[in-house]
């Protein structure tokens, strides 16, 4: 019987310059032994994670590009301090669902969308 999710799993072109990004952004990042083929977005203690594979390892993604959803404490403060770090985002918006979000793209082309 499934229990829960353990990952979805995405490649890198350059998975470390994707790590120190999504640092960049606030997002929780785990490398382990600093080995950057095979690094979580999110706590792999927990579950629920991104794994990044090095692409020129393992080959590219049969997946293409997904949209990485990450809540934020606080939406403005979040596009503030992104924004002030030079990466380029929309102005949050209001979600058909009702609350703001804003969306992005991460060095490889996959969609962040802040909640």
């Amino acid at each position: 019987m499934i229990k829960s999710l353990k990952c979805v799993n995405i490649s890198s072109k350059n998975p470390k310059a994707l790590a120190d990004f999504y640092k960049t952004i606030g997002a929780p990042v785990f490398v382990e032994d600093n080995c950057y083929d095979g690094w979580f977005i999110g706590n792999p203690e927990q579950g629920g994670t991104v794994c990044v594979w090095d692409e020129s390892r393992w080959g590219k993604s049969a997946a293409g590009f997904v949209t990485i959803v990450l809540n934020a404490d606080d939406l403005q403060k979040a596009y503030e301090e992104i924004r002030a770090k030079g990466i380029a985002l929309d102005l949050a918006k209001p979600a058909d669902w009702g609350r703001q979000e804003f969306v992005f793209h991460d060095l490889d082309g996959n969609i962040i969308m802040l909640l």
